[in-house]
């Protein structure tokens, strides 16, 4: 029997844009590009249809696409698969997401220092008629996981001073919501690398009401920074490889592609009546996040890149 195949480093995207290796940028396809092309291909169970493991000189890169369930299951199946050695494994999660409308800018890309699931406790709607939450402790003792701060601060002093790109559009898309939100921006209109909490939720929520309760659930668990990114796996990540006691070897990634408030002009019915997120992101001029995606793609890989060359170097 051969021995297991040794996985340094595990790259998870979340989706991708038609096939790995087309030239179209998804969240995995720079990292297949650079890190992938022409290694093996494995067919693993437990992967979605269709999706395979892709390995190359110790880095490997799996599709896990959306939801906390969809994920755990993919990443597990890595893990438990036996011809593979993932026992001192770090794991790369990337992907875009929404983020802080009052402390980030489209195109930012943030580094995770704290994941919370969102979806835990109780969203309701209390006496006022507003969305709350309200925490439950039997529940709750499941919903963060904390990163080692030490390990987190040296990879981020690593990173934070990569330049990143935007638009002329996107900018002044982000111009015209702050001046209709009468509000002033804690950061200016051009991206930067940042770290803050992950708040993982499978729904897509958006909105003054979710943003504050996103705060508000970030204070709860006292996590370490601010609430900066709103997505749909991170957490479910975090929690699996704390059952494997490879949670102090994770690093996560997102770059902001649109905000968790309302931009000028757009509404629910515009943004998904009929549309999906691929859908919108993929149109010029979209009402959530303008012209951002396909920058907003290479400045999530220059910033990954960075990380992986670090671990490989180790």
């Amino acid at each position: 029997m051969s021995a297991a195949y040794k996985i340094k480093l595990l790259i998870l995207p979340k989706f991708d844009i038609g096939p790995l290796g087309n030239g179209v940028c998804g969240e995995g396809e720079l990292f297949y590009q650079e890190f992938l092309a022409g290694g093996d291909v494995y067919d693993v169970k437990g992967l979605l249809p269709g999706e395979k493991l892709y390995v190359r000189d110790g880095i490997a890169l799996a599709l896990t696409h959306a939801g906390k369930v969809n994920t755990a299951v993919a990443l597990t199946s890595i893990l438990s698969d036996s011809r593979f050695d993932c026992s001192g494994m770090h794991t790369l999660s990337v992907g875009c997401a929404g983020t802080n409308y009052e402390l980030t800018v489209m195109g930012d890309v943030i580094l995770a220092s704290a994941f919370v699931d969102y979806d835990l406790g109780h969203h309701v709607i209390d006496s006022k008629g507003k969305l709350s939450w309200f925490p439950d402790e039997g529940i709750c003792c499941y919903g963060c996981v904390k990163t080692d701060r030490l390990i987190i601060s040296d990879f981020y002093s690593k990173i934070k001073n990569i330049q990143l790109q935007t638009t002329d559009k996107t900018i002044a898309m982000q111009q015209k919501l702050s001046e209709a939100l009468g509000e002033t921006k804690t950061s200016d209109l051009l991206p930067s690398v940042k770290k803050g909490t992950f708040m993982t939720s499978d729904n897509y929520w958006k909105g003054k009401e979710g943003h504050e309760n996103a705060k508000r659930i970030n204070e709860y668990y006292k996590c370490p920074d601010d609430y900066m990114v709103a997505e749909m796996e991170d957490v479910a990540v975090a929690r699996v490889l704390q059952r494997y006691n490879l949670d102090d070897k994770l690093l996560a990634l997102r770059v902001s592609v649109n905000l968790d408030c309302y931009m000028y002009g757009a509404t629910p019915e515009k943004l998904w009546s009929g549309n999906s997120f691929e859908d919108n992101m993929m149109e010029d001029d979209n009402e959530e996040g303008g012209d951002i995606f396909d920058t907003a793609m290479h400045n999530l890989f220059e910033v990954g890149k960075e990380i992986v060359n670090v671990i490989m170097k180790k």
